[in-house]
């Protein structure tokens, strides 16, 4: 599980609602945009309160975040794909 509780801020709802909209208009099956969404938008929440602490926490810094995460995140989903054909 992600998250914490620096991420209860005004907006972070909006942003998640975007990171899952954005999947799903990339062709993703529902199931696996939400939960893909949920658990990197709470590891973008967890690297960020590592960084700047449990307060203060804002949903641009949230999308700010994000190509570093997804960076990190995408190259393993596809060498995953590659392991199971």
């Amino acid at each position: 599980p992600t998250g914490n509780a620096a991420m209860a801020t005004a907006g972070m709802g909006d942003v998640l609602t975007g990171m899952i909209t954005g999947l799903l208009s990339q062709g993703i099956e529902w199931k696996t945009a939400i939960t893909s969404a949920v658990y990197i938008h709470g590891l973008a929440g967890d690297r960020l309160a590592e960084r700047m602490g449990d307060r203060g926490l804002l949903a641009g810094d949230i999308i700010d975040s994000l190509p570093f995460i997804m960076k990190d995140f995408v190259p393993k989903r596809q060498k995953i794909y590659k392991s199971m054909l």
